[in-house]
């Protein structure tokens, strides 16, 4: 009976601390390096952006269609979720 606790614990700590070692590992290489990785990021965005605008102004530029689009798809399920319930109720009613 003493085993199973002791084994639990075991296992929690053996499957817990390498990953806790390294997310700490990697919290200190993050904060290390900030400034490094922050401007690869801004490096990338401009290499494959248009001009060189950064995914910053390319976002800019392109989200009123994406939100175009979120609209007309939140708006295409309404109407199928109010076009759908009443033919169930009529699949209904033939049985």
């Amino acid at each position: 009976m003493r085993k199973v606790p002791f084994a639990g614990v075991f296992w929690t700590f053996a499957l817990a601390l390498p990953f806790t070692i390294i997310a700490l590992a990697g919290v200190a290489y993050v904060d290390l390096h900030m400034s490094v990785i922050a401007q690869a990021i801004v490096d990338f965005g401009r290499s494959i952006t248009t001009g060189g605008r950064g995914i910053v102004a390319e976002f800019a530029q392109r989200f009123p269609e994406v939100l175009g689009m979120v609209i007309g798809m939140v708006v295409i399920f309404t109407i199928y979720l109010f076009v759908r319930q009443p033919a169930e109720s009529v699949i209904q009613r033939k049985k």
